[in-house]
């Protein structure tokens, strides 16, 4: 299995974990009368998604589908390595950066986020 096949299935892994650590956490919260806030759990769904299933399917899809070796000669139908390096990168940090950013938009002032009716604008 090459490299970054490895790096994305690893990453996968990781992302399957921290979901079911969260889920854990709002399970237990639940069971001694708490609840979490809602964007916990769109965040949950969220880090499942493209934390463990779009990551596994990039891994396993340059392990599987490798391109043509007449058309890339130098490396051997596989993808530049580069690329899925840089695919990598931006994909999961995409994903901290939303973990991050949203529980702070959301429970930001009611200043900050427009009315959602316009009798509540007046």
């Amino acid at each position: 299995m090459p490299f970054e096949s490895r790096l994305f299935v690893k990453a996968s892994i990781v992302g399957l974990a921290l979901t079911f650590l969260v889920g854990g956490v709002a399970l237990v919260a639940e069971a001694f009368g708490r609840s979490l806030p809602p964007v916990v759990n769109i965040e949950r769904a969220h880090l499942g998604f493209v934390g463990w299933l779009v990551n596994l399917v990039i891994g396993i899809a340059l392990w599987f589908l490798p391109l043509s070796r007449k058309a890339f000669p130098a490396t051997q139908g596989r993808y530049p390595r580069r690329l899925p390096e840089i695919i990598f990168a931006l994909l999961n940090a995409g994903l901290g950066l939303r973990l991050i950013a949203e529980p702070l938009v959301t429970s930001a002032p009611t200043v900050m986020r427009p009315a959602s009716t316009p009798a509540q604008r007046w």
